[in-house]
């Protein structure tokens, strides 16, 4: 993923890890920059899968 606020390229996995504090955990589709703090939209499974459906058609 990569943060429209700070431009940092992180994993979503990596972004999870920052929100154990949050009552809203696992519940509210947000992920936050571990860098800046912005709370990011989480990707949808079918636009992750497009991606990759895509990348791998290019070959890459």
């Amino acid at each position: 993923m990569k943060c429209p606020l700070c431009g940092n390229i992180f994993q979503e996995a990596d972004a999870e890890a920052s929100c154990q504090g949050c009552p809203m955990a696992g519940g509210c589709h947000m992920v936050k920059c571990p860098n800046c703090g912005y709370d990011v939209v989480k990707e949808p499974k079918l636009i992750k899968a497009l991606k990759a459906w895509r990348r791998k058609g290019n070959g890459n």
